[in-house]
């Protein structure tokens, strides 16, 4: 059986949210350092050509589709729990309910909205949980 709108163009397939994560993960990590070197290589291309500037890799590459999960994340992202000795835990569901019900996803979307979020949000954690490292080790 066929689900309806399963092959409408412009549909979001299956497995799309590794490449979300990592377009959200290059632009946690890379992107800012990425333009501002290329500033700097616009304002002195002698001391930093162009080329030498790192640039978005391909299995980062941001989509348009992928703004209105970032979107969405900015303004989900403070609502979780943070433990009294530090650490974050997950965006909760019912925040996720309530945004998507807000927007009118119903069905298949919220399914893929729940997704591409935890996807977004488990980026964020490991992120932060790696910084954490980073800062005890110093």
């Amino acid at each position: 059986m066929r689900r309806p709108r399963r092959q409408e163009e412009g549909r979001v397939r299956q497995g799309r949210n590794k490449k979300l994560a990592a377009a959200f993960r290059y632009d946690l990590e890379r992107k800012g350092q990425n333009q501002w070197l290329a500033k700097i290589a616009a304002e002195f291309p002698l001391e930093l050509p162009a080329a030498k500037v790192p640039t978005r890799p391909d299995e980062a590459r941001a989509e348009y589709w992928h703004q209105f999960y970032w979107q969405a994340w900015e303004a989900l992202r403070f609502d979780r729990q943070y433990g009294a000795m530090g650490g974050e835990s997950p965006i909760g569901f019912i925040a996720y309910d309530a945004y998507a019900r807000r927007y009118g996803l119903e069905g298949e979307a919220f399914e893929r909205f729940l997704a591409f979020m935890t996807a977004i949000d488990t980026e964020w954690l490991i992120h932060v949980a790696a910084k954490a490292r980073e800062a005890e080790n110093k």
